[in-house]
């Protein structure tokens, strides 16, 4: 389906109430808060004079594949779930919940297929389950299949398919979860996350969230875990999710972190949540116990807060090769009384945080000491990133490097100015003048890490040179545009924000919304060099057809652009030097053996098709690989390839 864009539409821009960057005070601002939306997915229904820009703000040409449409234009309520499964060999399945009519009575998951080897994306035109669903979340399941969870009006499923690979995209009506939990309490499952884990990858973990109950807290979390065929655990409520650590819930506020082949038993999630700590939950043995590394410190789970507290709200993390976790979230706020889900849509960036990420000296926030590692804290989230937005008049300080995705002021070409010497315009009075999404002006943030290099997508409003730049007279909302931002020393320093669409290499895109995107964990290689999928919703109206603040829900694509990591990443390519290196590997299939070959000397490695390392080489241009019969990737730099030996 063809997006149909309406020029006049589009170029209906009439805005006031706009503020030049720099004569703007933080305290002169009043932000209202906001009651969060939640949905079960069942649902019928003057010119500033500006220094030249530079490249900092531009992504050159990116090339875009639209795929499948969605009247349900609504993916999450709070947070990021788990949309994404990736294989060695950078095959990749991403989901989305889907709707081919108004009335979304058709209502389910749909996939986006990307296989190397075709070159092609491949996606569904209608859900995959054979009945009605909502909010479903994906993973890998043993060495070909793919399983989705999901809830139906009545309960929450798992859908299997071990041949996934194969082609099979049938997953039938699947397997419901039990009901009774602990202490033989009957439970109303809710918005539920999956994962598996184990040597083999069939060991099917589950996170949900309880609908009906509100002991031992409100929309208490719960652990389910599906294993030989049945439910071993049922409706848990693990140590670390009790009431002691959460004094209310909320739904989609968890997700897992990504299966590491390196520690195949080990299972984890993010926890993030208003009424919580903020923290990694992890376990070693499948689930049989858990641990928790807490990033953010809450000020008082069962305080009532008569003014605004801050905390990590959407969160993307992973685990590097010496097992920190490094994150990237979108802060934002809330007041009341324990689960009174308000939130501030005029608020609101990206920042990064890290196990060893050393504590800036002009930090007013933060639990711990200067130049060591810390924790955050709502004073960290509140004065140092918020308060210190590096275009307040009266910021508290300079903004930290790792307040990665500020608020930017744009040319009339949608380039990024640069800081020192930017002035332009902010919508003082319309920072809340965008789609309900449950979230402030920057939102769904993506990450990845390859070595040392981290990749951070998101969302955000952009300021402009030119009154009324990205903005929809008609809805009189700002629509929600793409950008990033690199590191290339995990996580010390970035090289800037960088917005992915603009006038300059996409001119209609300038009337679009781009949101709720997921970055695919795997950089991929081509003629051209490295790059990366970024897949994400976009429609030619602010905000959301479900919410019914877009008034039409046809025009909702699902679309994947492809980032070519030269362009983002801030490195000289004049002064850096490029080296091509060839490998071959022959014969494929093979009988036992085969041999390998470098154009170069590299290191190589040999993952089994759970991805498990079985065997590396260091520093090698030829080798010859004996390996029992099975299927294997052979990897050496940016290059994988499949072998089947018999």
């Amino acid at each position: 389906m063809k997006k149909v864009f309406t020029l006049v539409l589009a170029m209906t821009i009439v805005i006031t109430g706009f503020a030049q960057v720099k004569n703007m005070s933080r305290k002169a601002m009043k932000h209202e808060a906001a009651q969060q939306v939640v949905l079960t997915g069942m649902e019928e229904r003057d010119y500033a004079n500006f220094p030249a820009p530079t490249n900092r703000g531009v992504v050159e040409a990116p090339g875009e594949t639209e795929m499948s449409y969605t009247f349900y234009d609504w993916q999450t309520n709070a947070a990021s779930r788990n949309f994404v499964a990736t294989w060695p060999d950078g095959y990749a399945v991403v989901c989305f919940t889907q709707a081919t009519n108004a009335s979304c009575s058709d209502r389910g998951t749909g996939l986006a297929i990307w296989d190397p080897a075709v070159g092609e994306w491949e996606y569904t035109e209608t859900r995959v389950e054979g009945v009605r669903t909502g909010f479903g979340s994906i993973a890998r399941y043993k060495e070909n299949g793919l399983v989705l969870a999901a809830h139906t009006s009545n309960d929450c499923r798992i859908f299997i398919v071990e041949d996934f690979r194969q082609g099979t995209r049938d997953f039938g009506e699947g397997i419901i979860l039990p009901t009774e939990g602990d202490d033989g309490r009957v439970q109303d499952p809710c918005w539920p996350s999956v994962q598996c884990s184990g040597e083999n990858l069939d060991i099917i973990h589950i996170i949900n969230t309880e609908y009906s109950l509100t002991t031992p807290y409100k929309e208490a979390l719960l652990y389910t875990r599906y294993q030989d065929g049945e439910f071993v655990v049922k409706n848990h409520i693990i140590p670390n999710l009790d009431e002691d650590n959460i004094s209310a819930g909320d739904s989609n506020i968890s997700y897992f972190l990504a299966y590491n082949p390196e520690k195949p038993n080990r299972v984890s999630f993010v926890l993030n949540n208003a009424w919580s700590d903020g923290k990694v939950v992890v376990s070693e043995d499948n689930g049989e116990n858990w641990s928790d590394r807490v990033f953010f410190q809450h000020p008082g789970i069962y305080e009532t807060f008569a003014e605004s507290f801050f905390y990590p709200r959407w969160v993307s993390a992973e685990f590097d090769a010496d097992d920190n976790i490094h994150l990237v979230y979108e802060y934002n706020g809330t007041t009341g009384e324990p689960g009174s889900g308000s939130y501030y849509p005029a608020i609101g960036g990206i920042g990064y945080w890290s196990e060893n990420l050393p504590k800036n000296e002009l930090c007013l926030g933060g639990i711990g000491n200067v130049g060591q590692p810390f924790i955050l804290d709502t004073a960290y989230l509140d004065q140092d990133l918020y308060y210190s937005e590096w275009y307040w008049s009266d910021a508290l300080h300079d903004a930290l490097p790792e307040y990665i995705g500020e608020l930017e002021i744009v040319d009339e070409n949608g380039m990024v100015i640069p800081r020192e010497s930017a002035t332009g315009y902010l919508p003082t009075d319309g920072w809340s003048d965008h789609g309900s999404y449950n979230s402030g002006k920057a939102a769904f943030p993506s990450m990845h890490m390859d070595g040392n290099r981290i990749f951070a997508f998101w969302s955000m409003l952009a300021g402009s040179a030119e009154e009324g730049l990205y903005y929809s007279g008609e809805a009189g909302q700002f629509y929600f545009r793409l950008y990033c931002n690199v590191s290339n020393d995990g996580g010390n320093t970035w090289v800037g924000t960088k917005e992915l669409f603009n006038n300059a290499n996409a001119n209609m895109k300038m009337y679009d919304e781009m949101v709720y995107g997921q970055l695919v964990p795997f950089v991929y290689n081509d003629a051209e060099g490295e790059y990366l999928w970024y897949v994400y919703q976009l429609d030619s109206y602010p905000g959301t057809f479900i919410m019914e603040d877009d008034p039409d829900g046809s025009d909702n694509l699902y679309a994947a652009v492809k980032v070519y990591v030269s362009t983002i990443d801030g490195v000289d390519e004049d002064s850096a030097v490029a080296t091509t290196n060839t490998m071959t590997v022959y014969p494929n299939p093979a009988n036992g053996s085969f041999a390998l070959e470098l154009t170069n000397e590299a290191d190589v490695n040999i993952f089994n098709a759970v991805g498990q390392l079985v065997k590396t080489y260091e520093n090698v241009k030829s080798l010859n690989v004996n390996l029992e019969a099975g299927i294997y990737f052979v990897q050496s730099g940016n290059q994988t390839q499949k072998v089947v030996v018999f």
